[in-house]
């Protein structure tokens, strides 16, 4: 599982029919509803054996054999969005001074989960992060500059592995990176007049 940061939605500007690749989504043809874009590819994917890349295709081997789907376009154009693991996202949003997990009072009565447990062998640690929510983007980017400003040095995490489970571990320097794509998504959200949001 992951957490997402990226900006508020906002009101499209219109639809596109793309395979999901931002060169192609960028090049489509702008359609002014949902229904006549679904429409579109409806028609196209009804013919998978006609159907080649979009022009601004990325993986033009791969993107034909999956359906088209209609997507809305943002009238800011394409926001930042920075994905973390749920591991990495506990550190971030410490650092941020986010809570981690829900603040839902049914979430509380939840029971932890056993570091060992009988007759299982070893148990691999699974962060579970249950965050959401948003903040203005001038607050957000204050919160980030506090924690660019305050976090030490990030030496990393190491990789666990055991048998066939495997847990990333971090690069060193990981949260300051992060950190600094945060600042570059809270200015953007600025700019744009959108909140920042994370889920």
């Amino acid at each position: 599982m992951t957490i997402t940061f990226t900006a508020a939605t906002a009101p499209a500007a219109g639809f596109v029919v793309t395979c999901g690749c931002d060169e192609a989504t960028v090049r489509a043809e702008h359609i002014d509803n949902y229904d006549a874009a679904q429409a579109a590819a409806d028609q196209t994917n009804a013919a998978p054996d006609q159907r080649r890349p979009l022009p601004g295709c990325s993986i033009p081997t791969v993107c034909p054999d999956y359906p088209l789907r209609a997507e809305p376009i943002d009238p800011d154009g394409i926001a930042p969005l920075i994905n973390v693991s749920n591991v990495n996202a506990v550190a971030l949003l410490d650092a941020l001074g986010l809570p981690s997990q829900s603040e839902a009072p049914d979430c509380q009565d939840l029971e932890p989960f056993p570091a060992k447990a009988p007759d299982n062998g070893m148990t691999i640690p699974i962060t579970v992060v249950d965050a959401y929510g948003d903040l203005p983007a001038e607050e957000f980017l204050g919160r980030v500059l506090t924690a660019l400003g305050l976090a030490p040095e990030d030496l990393g995490t190491p990789d666990i592995q055991f048998g066939r489970m495997y847990v990333g571990g971090r690069p060193a320097g990981f949260l300051q990176q992060r950190l600094r794509d945060l600042h570059e998504l809270a200015s953007w959200c600025a700019t744009h007049e959108r909140r920042v949001v994370w889920h």
